[in-house]
This record gives structure tokens, C-alpha cells and sequence, in this order.
């Protein structure tokens, strides 16, 4: 057996943080024009002992390579939700789809609150 043929039998893989897929995700929901932010969650403990970054309420689900994403935002004032919701749906997808080469299967949007403060 010569090296050529060890070289063809390792395989490959890669492996993807979902603090990545997340913080995508944030990125492409406050480009968004109606969208005030992500609906806060408190930190777990792990989070608070690792200091590690939390992005709110989005929820990943990966199975054989196939995504779902579920994101609880907060809209501005006199957003139309329909239409945000299904902005947040097709960026989300595209930008996942771009950056990672992942399948999307769905993006369920939960609006959990609109701000009312008054614009300045």
C-alpha cells in the first residue's frame, strides 16, 4: 500500500459550532427593518461560568446535515408582523445556506413582544 492510497481513505469532516450558526443568525435578523432584536433569555449557569456569549432565543436543531432554526424576536413599533416574519424566514435561510452550505429545512419565527417606546 503506497501513500497515494492511505491518502484517499481519510476521511474528511467538519464540525460547526452553534454559537457560529447563532451569531449568523443574529446578523441576519437585525439587518432587518422592523425587527427592534432577539428576545432576551436568561444565561445558564454554564454560560455565566464560562462567560460565554448568549444570543437570546434562538433554538438549533441539526439532524444528518439538515437545519431547523426557531428565533423569539421583539418588533418595533408599527412592524408589520407577517412581513417581517417572513423577511427573517427567507434571510435567515439564504444566509445559513451561503456562509455554511447547510440545508435549511425551516425557520420558525415566535414574535414575543413589541417595543412601544417612542421613537426619537
Amino acid at each position: 500500500m503506497n501513500m497515494n492510497d492511505v491518502s484517499k481513505k481519510v476521511e474528511k469532516s467538519l464540525h460547526i459550532s452553534q454559537d457560529v450558526i447563532a451569531q449568523i443568525v443574529t446578523n441576519s435578523v437585525n439587518e432587518i427593518e422592523g425587527v427592534y432584536g432577539i428576545a432576551p433569555v436568561m444565561k445558564t449557569p454554564r454560560q455565566l461560568w464560562f462567560r460565554q456569549e448568549n444570543f437570546g432565543n434562538i433554538r438549533i436543531g441539526l439532524v444528518d446535515d439538515v437545519l431547523s432554526v426557531s428565533i423569539g424576536i421583539i418588533l418595533c413599533r408599527g412592524a408589520k408582523a407577517v412581513s417581517v416574519a417572513e423577511e427573517i424566514q427567507d434571510k435567515v435561510k439564504s444566509a445559513v445556506q451561503n456562509m455554511l452550505g447547510l440545508t435549511v429545512a425551516k425557520v420558525n419565527v415566535t414574535i414575543c413582544g413589541v417595543d412601544l417606546s417612542e421613537k426619537e
